[in-house]
């Protein structure tokens, strides 16, 4: 019996530690093609201000919930989200741990990398 309880437990941790590899590579990397698309609609972005916001989102929105990859949602979507999620963030850590300038990158990180920006 305690060796099944075991392998349960080995096997359980594993299909979770699978899930969260799967997840960052659906995020994975960007292209200074990225940036460019991305200057497209917001002017003087740059591929280091795509990586902060990708660090920041990671860094913040996965505390609480598995990552959403940025192709989940629309601009909308997104926009809506964010705006949701960054005061609980915030109240969640008891300080504010995503400012105005923090958010900006999230979201134009997310919105560059999103479903209708990725194949322009």
């Amino acid at each position: 019996m305690k060796h099944i309880i075991t392998y349960s437990l080995i096997i359980f941790l594993a299909a979770c530690s699978g899930k969260k590899v799967a997840t960052s590579n659906a995020i994975a990397g960007m292209s200074q093609a990225d940036a460019d698309r991305g200057a497209a609609k917001y002017s003087g972005l740059t591929l280091a201000d795509l990586n902060k916001g990708k660090s920041i989102y990671e860094a913040n929105c996965g505390n609480c919930h598995g990552l959403k990859s940025p192709g989940s949602r629309d601009e909308k979507a997104w926009i809506h989200e964010v705006d949701v999620m960054v005061p609980k963030a915030n109240k969640k850590a008891g300080s504010m741990v995503i400012g105005d300038a923090e958010k900006d990158l999230i979201l134009k990180y997310l919105v560059t990398m999103g479903p209708l920006n990725k194949g322009k």
